[in-house]
């Protein structure tokens, strides 16, 4: 019987991806972000860095996201009477 060839991983290409964005800031990631969305527009480019792209971009959407949560909860914290962050603590009734 013969053997399976194991598919090709881009897992290590995609890894690296997530590695550089991590570094990014928001505002960088979404500059990107936005170069990638604007080569994914583009008629002319062939079909493997299509998928390339769409799968980069995803990873720098997905660190957008996740900055913006980071950002969302820590706005969350603040204490809408004196804009000063809350305790966490809830053993603490003031």
């Amino acid at each position: 019987m013969p053997r399976k060839k194991p598919e090709p991983t881009k897992t290590s290409e995609q890894d690296t991806w997530k590695e550089d964005a991590s570094k990014l800031s928001y505002e960088e990631a979404l500059v990107a972000l936005d170069v990638l969305l604007g080569q994914l527009q583009d008629d002319s480019i062939p079909i493997a860095d299509l998928q390339r792209n769409y799968a980069r971009a995803s990873i720098y959407l997905d660190h957008c996201d996740l900055l913006l949560s980071q950002v969302e909860q820590s706005v969350r914290q603040l204490d809408p009477n004196t804009m000063e962050e809350r305790s966490l603590d809830t053993s603490n009734n003031e």
